[in-house]
């Protein structure tokens, strides 16, 4: 499942066949109507004042609220994996084998699954293809058991490899990545253009009687370059909100890291900043009126004091805030990486114009470093990751967050509420003094079946299946709609000694969910369709029904090629679910 993800649509048809008897099963076994419980984890992050993991706390030394409100932590496990040293060698930092006794014991951390999120479009070559040699030698450092999948926006949305643990396949990928078009140089190029025309308008529609003129005009080129950026970050945020949905439904711990040069809080705000700059400033009663004394019409003249004011309004703050937010919902963790590094305050001067120098003052150049590092920031901090900026050797910083995977606490809590859907804050904080702690700072209370349709696409994108229901699945015979879809029927044999089923004076009653969707090779994929399925059996048949099978058929009308199915069928008293994924060719040979 490692080809490129674009989203578009597949038609797709449900149909069910009748209750078959199909067989003895291996005979019934024991089941229970069950509650779904909704609990809530909460992986923390705990730091001494010189950045260090603290371990050894206990349950008792956290505090965990909810919208303000202290909740019970239910369950507790500090994670804590150590290199072995060498016999006789204490481990480097620390004393004897008496002081990490604690440790011994300490559950090993859960296998992770982080995404190395490449965004070619604000990055420049050059700092890209730095970065990418260093993370090539830290995938090496990783786990065995943790698997890492490579994405790229390109400037849509591509998955280069799916998750794997073969890190020789991963660092043949990174390769490739670091051949791929980058956009950043178009972006610096975009941003050069729109500098070189305000200070061509400038020139032109100068007046003698101020220092730095400027006409309404100068702030036109301005404007563009911000509506153009803003739409750019948009899209970026896009492309990794619909990456972070596709975690949504894979278990376990996930975390993103981004490598990127920055994408701007408030794009364009740095060339807004420039025109504060350059153009003259009107701050005394007395100034406007020597200007409107000599003929001159106010209203054709920008003022410099408004430049921050049209800054803001093109911010992408709440478009940020939007994405940290999703990603929560998601449990996805957010590390992000400046790739540009710590550069030289006259670093890019050099082959600008003379008059182009004016974006390298101080106060440019510091509000362009701000916005660019706010937003990876802003990501890193509201998802309780860590933000990579200004290092150019990046060996101590990814070696930090290595210790993220390996060193931490997971708390849980059951919250008074199930499913509402609303976004909830997340508080945690230690009682001792003189610590920090990181972690997610909110999520959302998906319903079940938002949780169920989550897993079901984590089954068609990444093969993942789960089955305790000991559902069958069987691929028919296509059949040629027309020139261009066949009709595939694929059937679902489903023992009924697994379904729950409630009786009734005359019969036995259950109730199934089943969630489908479909995607080609290229990442085309169907909207998930669902549909409920009664079962209900004669009191009088239910002694040789219940040890047989009930056949549901889901008839998908497909193009040909590679085709991905995914299905997921859900006994509804129990909410026991069974997520299963199939790969199968349609029309082949024909």
């Amino acid at each position: 499942m490692g080809d490129p993800r674009k989203l578009a649509a597949l038609s797709l048809a449900l149909a069910v066949c009748p209750l078959a008897l199909c067989g003895q099963t291996a005979g019934p076994s024991p089941f229970g109507e069950k509650v779904e419980v909704n609990i809530v984890n909460v992986e923390v992050f705990v730091s001494d004042k010189d950045g260090k993991p603290v371990s050894g706390l206990r349950r008792g030394d956290f505090e965990l609220r909810e919208d303000g409100k202290a909740m019970s932590i239910t369950n507790f496990e500090a994670f804590r994996q150590m290199a072995a040293p060498a016999a006789g060698t204490p481990a480097p930092g620390t004393e004897p084998a008496a002081q990490d006794a604690s440790l011994s014991s300490a559950p090993a951390p859960d296998p992770l699954h982080l995404v190395i999120y490449v965004d070619n479009g604000f990055l420049l070559p050059a700092h890209r293809n730095r970065v990418l040699q260093q993370l090539r030698d830290f995938l090496g450092q990783l786990r065995p058991e943790d698997e890492v999948m490579l994405a790229t926006a390109d400037p849509e949305l591509s998955i280069r490899i799916s998750f794997t643990r073969d890190r020789a396949a991963l660092a043949r990928s990174i390769d490739e990545i670091g051949k791929l078009t980058s956009l950043g140089l178009a972006n610096a190029s975009a941003k050069r253009q729109a500098l070189t025309q305000i200070l061509e308008i400038r020139d032109v529609n100068s007046h003698p009687l101020i220092d730095s003129p400027c006409d309404n005009e100068i702030a036109q080129p301005a404007r563009f370059y911000a509506s153009a950026a803003r739409a750019e970050v948009l899209r970026s945020l896009g492309a990794m909100t619909a990456l972070a949905s596709s975690l949504s439904g894979i278990p376990g711990r996930k975390a993103l890291l981004l490598v990127s040069d920055g994408m701007p809080l408030t794009p364009g705000e740095e060339i807004f900043q420039v025109l504060a700059e350059i153009c003259g400033s009107r701050t005394s009663g007395s100034a406007d009126a020597r200007l409107s004394g000599n003929g001159f019409d106010l209203g054709t003249l920008y003022d410099d004091r408004q430049a921050a004011l049209d800054a803001q309004g093109y911010s992408a703050a709440d478009a940020f805030q939007a994405f940290t937010a999703h990603a929560n919902a998601q449990r996805v963790t957010l590390y992000t990486l400046q790739a540009g590094g710590l550069q030289g305050s006259s670093s890019a001067a050099a082959d600008l114009g003379l008059n182009e120098r004016v974006a390298q003052l101080p106060s440019v150049a510091s509000v362009e470093t701000t916005n660019l590092q706010s937003s990876l920031t802003l990501l890193a901090g509201n998802t309780g990751g860590r933000a990579i900026l200004n290092a150019n050797d990046l060996r101590s910083d990814l070696a930090h967050m290595q210790e993220d995977f390996t060193t931490y606490y997971s708390l849980a809590y059951a919250p008074p509420h199930t499913g509402d859907g609303r976004e909830h804050r997340i508080e945690v904080r230690v009682k001792r003094p003189g610590l920090r702690v990181r972690s997610r700072q909110s999520y959302r209370d998906k319903p079940s079946l938002e949780r169920m349709a989550d897993r079901t696409l984590a089954s068609l994108f990444y093969g993942i299946e789960d089955n305790p229901l000991e559902i069958e699945v069987k691929i028919g015979d296509s059949a040629p709609v027309d020139k261009t879809t066949w009709m595939v029927p694929v059937r679902l044999r489903i023992p009924l000694f697994k379904v729950t089923m409630l009786t009734t004076e005359t019969s036995f009653e259950g109730k199934l969910r089943v969630l489908v969707a479909t995607g080609d090779a290229s990442g085309k994929r169907s909207p998930l369709r669902q549909v409920q399925v009664p079962i209900s059996i004669p009191r009088a048949k239910a002694l040789v029904a219940l040890g047989q099978y009930y056949v549901y058929e889901v008839k998908l009308t497909l193009e040909p090629g590679e085709q991905h199915v995914a299905v997921a069928v859900r006994d509804e008293p129990t909410a026991t679910t069974s997520f299963l994924a199939r790969t199968l060719q349609v029309g082949a040979g024909l």
